[in-house]
């Protein structure tokens, strides 16, 4: 039982000072927005993993080793409770567990009806609304709007869209720019990222740790898609894009921009001379950390549960 309580903690460690721990990791030793975004996208992973894997350790202590099928435990939990004086414990997980996964579950399909539904009317504006354009090879939509807007779509068809204000105020190598950072997004399926640290966070508010993952993933996939239009245009196209596009308006939610995030960040980014990354060592480090919480539950799984039931012990 004492390694189940540590991994607790741990998981309330994590839940309460883990952005702060990526966030200084970040400043402090410069690492890229790809190994970033990773490492924030591994700390939720991390945080709802160990989540499930407490309450199943927990619930398997209460239940014993003699309850040997779905459902043996199911007939036998009265007295598998009575026997391990655990009642109160197993109501108060069981409970939480179920409004846990009840609100996750309708949260997600909440979020996932309304995305459907406006990207099914989004997309039949466009074929009413737009028209098809080719530039160097590179398909978008073009949408009759004065303001300054680049976005994708994710899901079926993966389209790019233009505003005539945007066209209008890009060079073509700019344009350019904006293409292979919107391409970037869609191949890099940016979208679920975002959507998954969204759904986390809406799922769960007050919880810190999914509140800063929310935002900073949301930039860093900006940042990924910023690095990739540069290697593959320039950073001073992509620099001089972002501060034409910089408007007030934005792109349609839930959609992917090329004016996402902070613009002024983005551009100093760019024109900023690049510092040495974190190392390989400093990585690793930061992604045990980062994985140390669902390490610690698998533990109190294999030390609680498993150990004492083994026939090669004792």
């Amino acid at each position: 039982m004492t390694w189940s309580l540590l991994a607790v903690v741990g998981l309330i460690a994590w839940s309460l000072y883990g952005h702060r721990f990526l966030r200084a990791f970040h400043h402090r030793h410069r690492a890229s927005p790809r190994v970033m975004l990773g490492l924030w996208c591994l700390g939720i992973v991390s945080w709802a993993s160990t989540c499930v894997v407490l309450a199943g350790a927990l619930a398997s202590q209460v239940m014993g080793p003699g309850v040997k099928a779905l459902i043996a435990a199911c007939l036998n939990l009265v007295q598998a409770i009575d026997a391990n004086d655990a009642g109160a414990g197993l109501i108060v997980i069981a409970g939480a567990s179920t409004l846990a996964l009840t609100r996750l579950g309708w949260v997600a399909v909440r979020r996932r009806r309304k995305w459907n539904h406006w990207l099914i009317r989004h997309r039949r504006w466009l074929l009413s609304q737009a028209s098809r354009r080719t530039i160097d090879r590179e398909d978008f939509w073009l949408v009759h709007d004065p303001r300054p807007r680049a976005y994708c779509l994710p899901g079926r068809g993966e389209d790019i869209v233009v505003s005539v204000g945007g066209l209008e105020r890009l060079t073509r190598r700019e344009l350019q720019a904006v293409l292979a950072h919107e391409r970037a997004h869609l191949r890099g399926r940016h979208h679920l990222l975002t959507a998954w640290a969204r759904l986390l966070d809406r799922a769960f508010p007050g919880v810190p740790l999914l509140a800063a993952a929310s935002v900073e993933i949301s930039e860093l996939v900006e940042w990924v898609a910023d690095d990739h239009a540069a290697r593959e245009v320039s950073p001073n196209a992509l620099a001089h894009a972002l501060g034409r596009m910089a408007a007030p308006e934005g792109a349609p939610d839930p959609t992917l921009s090329i004016g996402g995030a902070c613009p002024v960040r983005r551009v100093r980014r760019q024109i900023a001379p690049n510092e040495p990354p974190a190392g390989a060592a400093l990585t690793l480090l930061a992604v045990v950390s980062t994985a140390a919480p669902l390490v610690l539950a698998v533990a109190a799984v294999v030390l609680n549960v498993a150990l004492p039931h083994c026939e090669c012990v004792g």
